[in-house]
């Protein structure tokens, strides 16, 4: 962790550099100004596609957004906790949010397809257990950033070491998610619902790699924040600027943008109509198949 503590001489308060470099305001203002157009087209999309679901990646988005705001506004003082506070427990807490989206994208496009019965997880459950993960993972960080901003070293010792058990619980609850898709992407494969079968343009195999760019992206996040807060302050990943905008900003920041470029809700919404069609045929193709001849297909002969 970059934080150092030094206690007052001379009958001086103590004070913290929360920074061994001080952070460049160029960065923050960019990163600022990307993560705010990236929050402004998923709010935009959300209306056509009825997603809904897409909320808490919309609240990351405002996390990230004002969240470097704090790491531009750090550049004018490394010893003030306002600024650094706010972008420690924003930074921290907006992973989660992106990833509760990606959980329920999943769940939504095994319903939309009509393959519960590919899932190793009833989507209703996986949509649940893995939610509920996150919102653990969560609390816990914004609980362990929350407590640093006291600037006691004792507290803030704990505060670390709480984030640092967050990440790594984070990591398995990812690896899991990743199993189960995974999973369903290769059943899927084999065996086809009817809704697929009927609609090849639908492109389901595009999304799911989608899906596995954001997860990859979030893991490295996690995996890298993981290395940060369980190594030295005097090491690369806590000594050098560019560790944050490198495997943090850009992959979030990729996150929402391949979840722009193929967004699930167009996905859902085709396959939901897809659905209607093929719940509609089959009745009918049910009644040819038993002799009985539809309402609509019967034709009166004319009277003599």
């Amino acid at each position: 962790m970059d934080i150092v503590y030094h206690n007052g001489t001379n009958g001086s308060s103590p004070w913290v550099e929360f920074y061994p470099y001080t952070p460049s305001a160029t960065a923050g203002y960019a990163f600022m100004a990307i993560f705010g157009i990236a929050t402004v087209v998923h709010l935009v999309l959300m209306c056509p596609f009825r997603a809904a679901y897409f909320i808490p990646l919309v609240l990351g988005g405002v996390c990230e957004t004002f969240g470097y705001y704090g790491r531009a506004w750090s550049h004018q003082s490394r010893t003030e906790i306002s600024s650094w506070a706010l972008q420690e427990m924003l930074i921290l807490c907006a992973p989660p949010l992106l990833a509760a989206t990606v959980y329920m994208v999943l769940g939504r496009m095994i319903r939309a397809f009509d393959a519960e019965h590919l899932s190793s997880m009833r989507p209703k459950w996986l949509t649940f257990v893995f939610v509920m993960n996150d919102v653990i993972c969560f609390l816990t960080q914004l609980g362990g950033a929350g407590v640093q901003v006291t600037g006691d070293a004792q507290i803030m010792d704990i505060g670390k070491k709480v984030v640092l058990a967050g990440l790594i619980f984070s990591l398995f609850v990812f690896a899991l998610f990743v199993a189960i898709a995974v999973t369903f992407h290769r059943r899927l494969q084999q065996n086809p619902t009817p809704i697929l079968t009927m609609n090849p343009d639908l492109a389901w195999r595009r999304y799911m790699w989608t899906l596995y760019v954001a997860c990859v992206a979030l893991m490295v996040r996690n995996l890298v924040r993981t290395i940060q807060f369980g190594a030295n302050r005097t090491a690369d990943v806590n000594t050098k600027e560019v560790y944050i905008y490198v495997f943090d900003a850009f992959l979030m920041f990729l996150t929402m943008l391949v979840l722009i470029i193929c967004h699930p809700g167009l996905l859902i919404k085709k396959a939901r109509r897809a659905k209607k069609v093929v719940d509609f045929n089959q009745p009918l193709a049910g009644d040819r198949s038993s002799g009985q001849v539809p309402l609509m297909e019967y034709e009166p002969r004319p009277m003599a």
